[in-house]
């Protein structure tokens, strides 16, 4: 609707058709993962980089991954993995994909977090 490529979004009130909201999907999926975003950023503060994508920014989300995928040192099959697994709804920890389809428990990323910090993962 919005003809602004990837990263534009036209979206609220004034977009409504019968009082229904245009992209009312994708609304749901932003307010899900909204929790998610505000416990992590209050257990973590500023030590951890949190970067919430719209997988339609293909350009921004690929450049993302393959900076994390050097960085943490993800071997090409698991990058493969992450790159061609990640849902609309999923979540990447270092490179590596942690939860596809779903918002994982913030108890979960720090598990994840503490793995590839440590070499485990």
């Amino acid at each position: 609707m919005t003809s602004s490529g990837c990263c534009g979004r036209l979206e609220g009130d004034f977009l409504s058709h019968r009082g229904e909201r245009c992209f009312a999907e994708r609304r749901e999926v932003m307010e899900a993962m909204g929790p998610l975003y505000q416990e992590l950023r209050f257990r973590h503060g500023d030590s951890v980089e949190i970067h919430v994508v719209d997988p339609r920014n293909v350009l921004t989300l690929f450049a993302l991954l393959i900076r994390d995928f050097r960085a943490h040192g993800v071997g090409l099959g698991r990058a493969l993995t992450t790159l061609f697994r990640l849902p609309v709804t999923g979540v990447v920890v270092n490179g590596r994909l942690l939860a596809r389809g779903r918002w994982p428990d913030p108890a979960e990323v720090d598990v994840a977090l503490g793995e590839v910090t440590s070499g485990v993962a």
